[in-house]
């Protein structure tokens, strides 16, 4: 008999596996796929927000990762959003090469460019949560984040108010160390030996489509660009289109 291929869902800085159980993984599970999508803190020994959570690196969400995939026989096509992506890399850098698909990523050469754009636009906003090491903050005072907030970062302005509120009440704290390491330069190289797909939305304030382009060739992939859609593509009604360019990258 032979063993499903998995689709491992891997979310992004202050979200959750919501991301993906709200739409993609009942698409994939309709179509007969095997779907987990972790939640990557869900085994944390320390509360968030706490410092010792702040401190967190990259590499320790790899390493989680890793251990909750186990010991699954068959195939796992790794799917990241935003920091969730670098993770993804970072299991392709221990091994697991049957495919790649990241939304969202940062370019590897980014740097802090988005970061420091970003600062610039809201600098009160931003330089809280650098001095507190909270990246909640970004979207607003006392980690309560703010729907205007969550549209320009993570929606898009057309955004309907029931999803702009439920992400609102979703997001949570992350580790700063973890961001940084995200929004700067990959610590993991390159395979373009792995089949890999990138996707992004046009009007995503951290990765713009240049970065989103160079990305993709760096892994030999074509970048697909998702009109209307920000950071979350894979959230509201462009949710559809995301799931579409991955059902066509894994059966063609």
């Amino acid at each position: 008999m032979t063993t499903p291929t998995l689709l491992v869902f891997v979310h992004g800085a202050c979200l959750g596996p919501w991301i993906w159980t709200h739409q993609l993984v009942p698409y994939f599970e309709s179509r007969g796929l095997t779907c987990f999508a972790p939640d990557l803190h869900a085994a944390w020994p320390h509360p968030e927000g706490s410092p010792q959570v702040r401190r967190l690196t990259l590499a320790r969400y790899v390493d989680r990762l890793h251990g909750l995939l186990g010991s699954w026989p068959g195939h796992r096509i790794l799917i990241g959003h935003g920091m969730g992506a670098r993770i993804a890399q970072g299991l392709v850098a221990q091994g697991h090469r049957d495919g790649l698909i990241m939304i969202a990523p940062p370019a590897q050469d980014a740097g802090l460019k988005p970061l420091q754009a970003l600062a610039r636009a809201h600098p009160a906003r931003f330089m809280r949560a650098w001095m507190e090491r909270r990246p909640l903050l970004c979207f607003g005072p006392q980690g309560q984040p703010q729907e205007s907030a969550v549209r320009e970062l993570l929606l898009h302005p057309g955004a309907s108010a029931a999803l702009t509120q439920s992400v609102a009440a979703a997001l949570r704290d992350e580790s700063f160390t973890a961001c940084m390491q995200w929004l700067g330069r990959s610590p993991w190289p390159i395979d373009p030996r792995v089949p890999t797909l990138v996707l992004g939305g046009r009007e995503d304030p951290w990765v713009p489509v240049a970065a989103l382009r160079r990305t993709a060739a760096a892994w030999q992939a074509t970048a697909q660009v998702i009109p209307h859609a920000g950071h979350c593509p894979m959230l509201g009604d462009t949710a559809l289109s995301v799931a579409r360019h991955i059902e066509r990258w894994l059966f063609d």
